[in-house]
């Protein structure tokens, strides 16, 4: 009799086990869902939405067309148009310019200077 109760005991200890098993497998299968129906959340919204992605590789496509038809010739005009400008010049002229405010602000803060000076 005591044999058998041990027998008992341990199947149930082993139906314990298997029980905790299942538990996990079927937790395990939960979270897979959860990841499947997510999936499946994002596939709705992009038939809905009908985004594809042959739509987004034609909007890049059209983008770079756009570059180098438009953006790239305007760049080298600028470029060009840039070298083409006497920058020496307009920099003394500039330099020119600078030396005579320079000259202003000295004059201007010498009348300041002797006006305080008489009071």
């Amino acid at each position: 009799m005591e044999e058998l109760l041990k027998q008992l005991i341990e199947n149930v200890k082993e139906i314990k086990q298997n029980v905790a098993h299942i538990d996990d497998s079927i937790k395990h299968l939960e979270n897979r869902l959860s990841r499947l129906e997510k999936v499946d959340s994002i596939e709705h919204r992009v038939s809905v939405n009908q985004i594809d992605l042959s739509d987004i590789k034609d909007i890049v496509e059209k983008v770079e067309e756009f570059q180098r038809e438009q953006v790239l010739p305007m760049a080298k005009q600028i470029k060009d148009f840039r070298s083409s400008i006497d920058l020496e010049l307009i920099n003394k002229r500039l330099d020119a310019q600078l030396t005579k405010i320079a000259q202003n602000e000295e004059a201007i803060l010498m009348l300041k200077g002797n006006g305080k000076n008489r009071n």
